[in-house]
C-alpha cells in the first residue's frame, strides 16, 4: 500500500481581464510592461483597466496599451496600480 502525504500546497484561481473601449478581453499573462494574449488581438488605442482576480479578489491597474497596426499576441503597455 502506498501512502500519500499532502504538502499543504493549494492552487490559487487567477483570471485576468482587460476592459477597454466597451470590450472585456481575456488576458493570458501580464507584466514586464506587456499584455500577453492567447490569440492575436487588435486593440483600440486609449486607456483601459486591467483587472486581475486572485481567488475572486480583484486587483486593478490603469493600462495604456501601445498597439501596433496588426493583431499581436504580445502588446507593450504602461501600467498604473489603482487598487
Amino acid at each position: 500500500m502506498t501512502q500519500v502525504q499532502s504538502s499543504g500546497a493549494f492552487s490559487t484561481k487567477v483570471r485576468i481581464e482587460l476592459h477597454i473601449a466597451g470590450q472585456c478581453l481575456p488576458v493570458a499573462q501580464s507584466g514586464g510592461g506587456q499584455l500577453i494574449f492567447d490569440e492575436p488581438v487588435l486593440l483600440p488605442s486609449g486607456e483601459g483597466e486591467l483587472v486581475i482576480y486572485i481567488d475572486e479578489s480583484p486587483h486593478r491597474w490603469r493600462v495604456t496599451p501601445r498597439p501596433g497596426a496588426a493583431p499581436a499576441r504580445i502588446v507593450p503597455a504602461d501600467f498604473e496600480y489603482i487598487s
